[in-house]
């Protein structure tokens, strides 16, 4: 088994996009200076094992060429499948295009960092790039499906929405299929102007040995507000890496998140928020519950620059296992170089309530249904706060199968 990441690399193929040049030096160099897949010795990957990842054999999925053009729809569609892709037109205040299509200039991205962000900026073979008016409301939300279906592929995409002052937009996140010995690489860049708001649910249920890597990166302006809902149930081998940079004044992020595993799945989350402007406030949220062997993993860093004062950042992490074969690692971090701020971190992992779980089932409930209401009522935080009526829907069947 190679764990050579310039092997892997060139399997990916070389990407189709045309991203800056100093961009892709930057990722050449530290593909290249990396030249393996990381260890747990490295502290980002402590818990996830990479080995089985570079092992795999897979073939690029190439989304080259015009979209297939969707109309009439209750929602915007943008869908990614089977080489193939098609979108909604014809919506005032928001344009859609092929990232294939996006000039090196109009790339607002500036850095890359980390073999997965390294490999995407490579390898990229498609995406989508949206941009929402100044000024505009889209009503619609905007769905990006990802159905990641077949065997030994590498689906490596790489996203751009940019959000102008005062407009706002929700947008869904949709990865679903069964795949098997399949890679996903997905980097999504959000720039969010000043004043504007943006709304992302996120719903991940990408069933069979699928290994996927999927990164934001936020971009905050002042009194800008930015809220994500993360859900993850069923996938066999799960990270995501969300990055925000809040870099105006009084700007607002929300990162919540529930997460789900069973057998011996592995769901690892990292957040990262760096506050770099003053009066800025952060919320996050993580649930995790896990099953069986299965493994969570939520590692959630705050950085308080030392201009960025009147910070208020609260972190919280709670995780129940139901299984005595089941784990969960976390790590809340602060890293506070400001003087004036309000800022609080804490995670907690531990079982059912029993004397609630004897409670229900001495009114006639079965333990299997007692689990299900208990469960839900943990992560009603997350689940109230998803606007997707979809991802709603997907999530109660999710609970009660």
């Amino acid at each position: 088994m190679s764990e050579n990441l310039v092997a892997f690399e060139h399997q990916l193929g070389k990407t189709s996009l045309s991203l800056p040049e100093l961009l892709t030096q930057e990722a050449k160099e530290g593909i290249a200076r990396q030249a393996s897949f990381p260890t747990t010795r490295d502290e980002p990957w402590k818990y996830t094992r990479l080995a089985r990842v570079a092992g795999l054999s897979v073939t690029p999925i190439a989304f080259n060429g015009a979209p297939t053009l969707l109309n009439g729809m209750e929602t915007i569609d943008v869908i990614f499948e089977k080489g193939t892709w098609s979108c909604s037109t014809d919506v005032e205040g928001l344009t859609l295009q092929s990232a294939n299509a996006i000039s090196p200039e109009a790339w607002q991205a500036c850095t890359t960092k980390g073999h997965v962000q390294h490999l995407n900026t490579l390898t990229a073979q498609g995406g989508v790039g949206i941009t929402v008016a100044a000024g505009m409301s889209i009503q619609q939300p905007i769905r990006i499906i990802h159905r990641c279906s077949g065997e030994r592929f590498a689906l490596v995409l790489h996203h751009q929405i940019k959000v102008e002052d005062r407009a706002q937009v929700r947008i869904e996140l949709i990865f679903e299929g069964e795949a098997d010995q399949a890679y996903s690489n997905v980097l999504t860049d959000f720039f969010v102007g000043k004043e504007a708001q943006v709304h992302v649910d996120k719903w991940q249920n990408t069933q069979g040995n699928h290994y996927g890597f999927y990164n934001e990166r936020i971009y905050q302006d002042r009194h800008s507000t930015f809220r994500m809902q993360t859900l993850t149930t069923n996938t066999h081998f799960t990270r995501n890496d969300v990055e925000v940079f809040s870099q105006g004044e009084a700007a607002h992020t929300q990162l919540y998140g529930a997460f789900f595993g069973r057998g011996q799945q592995l769901i690892d989350n990292h957040t990262y928020v760096h506050h770099m402007a003053p009066h800025g406030t952060s919320d996050e949220n993580y649930k995790g519950v896990l099953w069986d062997k299965a493994t969570g993993v939520f590692n959630g860093k705050v950085k308080v620059y030392q201009d960025a004062q009147k910070i208020n950042a609260y972190q919280s992490n709670k995780n129940l296992l139901l299984s005595s074969a089941a784990s969960m690692n976390a790590k809340p971090e602060l890293e506070i170089y400001a003087d004036d701020v309000k800022c609080s971190h804490g995670s907690t992992t531990g079982q059912l309530d029993a004397q609630a779980l004897f409670y229900l089932q001495a009114r006639g409930i079965s333990k299997a249904k007692a689990t299900e209401m208990l469960v839900g009522a943990f992560c009603a935080e997350v689940f109230e706060a998803v606007q997707s009526e979809y991802i709603q829907t997907a999530i109660a069947e999710q609970l009660t199968s």
